[in-house]
């Protein structure tokens, strides 16, 4: 018997008890190509995340795992045809709270936390915001913050679209630094980095893996780590509480939901799957590269990351912080 298979045996076992009382589909699960859709343009960190997960996974389930990329509306256009496919284990979602936390706050969506079952939290990578290395005007996060506030909207500063984690890193740092920046919403992280390096904007809020490429190439430089923890892969990059800015924490969180009404046996498989996978070394070495780490959390730990999100998201619509324009 191959590796693939039985390890997927060694899964579906686990979950024997649960899959005998299930249907017929359920007890053969996965019986077909699994779809992994990343809300986002290519290039950004949730597509990094999903394309690094899809071959661990293809191996240890037993079938091909195809990433999707379903981009828009701050990842709201794929995250909401994941709401609405069969649930049957077969399609998932690869998104950050925001996603299903978020945007539901922002205005009316075709789905909300309720329509998704979490599996399990995946990843968690820095924020930060990176600069062209060529820019004279940012030597520091200082001189950055000083234009925002001397020049209220007129640096520009992309972000991977509205109610997205990068958009929340935003409006956090302008009320902790009070500052304004210009914002501008791309659909993923990709097309304002090439927007960036081209020289339309002036800075991108962004998470490590998406912009590390262009960090190590030396055609961008990060100017700030939006949280209290230092970045590894980043050494000598200040965070806040060493800017002298208020203190949040705007690391970003990545995880895998199946549609609402996915049998618990099938999720069972699906999570056990997934920590299989992030226990690889050769993932671990490779996300690590990109400046994203390994978090295998289970489904509880994902929901609680969504309620805290859902959290922010109500305060900073409540103070009018945090619009769907």
């Amino acid at each position: 018997m191959n590796t693939p298979r039985r390890t997927f045996l060694k899964l579906s076992l686990a979950a024997m008890p649960a899959l005998q009382s299930m249907p017929a589909w359920a007890r053969s699960f996965p019986s077909k190509p699994i779809t992994l859709v990343v809300p986002f343009a290519p290039g950004g960190n949730i597509d990094v995340v999903g394309r690094s997960l899809s071959v661990p996974l293809s191996k240890l389930l037993g079938q091909i795992v195809v990433v999707e990329n379903r981009a828009g509306a701050g990842g709201g256009i794929g995250t909401a045809s994941v709401a609405r496919a069969e649930p049957d284990g077969h399609t998932l979602l690869v998104a950050t709270p925001a996603q299903v936390a978020t945007l539901p706050q922002m205005f009316k969506t075709a789905y909300d936390v309720a329509s998704f079952q979490p599996v399990g939290v995946a990843t968690r990578t820095s924020m930060i915001v990176v600069a062209r290395r060529d820019d004279a005007r940012f030597k520091s996060f200082d001189d950055l913050l000083a234009l925002a506030r001397g020049k209220p909207g007129a640096i520009n500063a992309g972000h991977a679209g509205n109610g997205t984690p990068n958009h929340l890193a935003l409006l956090q740092l302008e009320n902790a630094a009070g500052c304004q920046f210009g914002a501008v919403a791309y659909k993923g992280s990709g097309p304002a980095l090439v927007n960036l390096l081209g020289g339309q904007i002036d800075v991108v809020f962004d998470q490590v893996t998406s912009s590390m490429p262009h960090i190590k190439s030396g055609a961008l430089r990060p100017l700030a780590i939006l949280g209290s923890v230092a970045d590894p892969t980043l050494p000598g990059v200040p965070t806040l509480a060493e800017s002298n800015v208020g203190r949040f924490d705007a690391t970003t969180y990545a995880g895998l939901l199946a549609p609402a009404g996915t049998p618990g046996a099938v999720i069972d498989v699906l999570s056990q799957a997934l920590r299989k996978a992030l226990a690889d070394p050769q993932l671990n070495a490779s996300l690590n590269a990109l400046g994203s780490f390994t978090e295998s959390g289970d489904a509880g730990a994902l929901k609680t990351l969504l309620d805290t999100e859902r959290a922010l998201a109500t305060r900073l619509v409540a103070e009018g912080r945090l619009t769907a324009n």
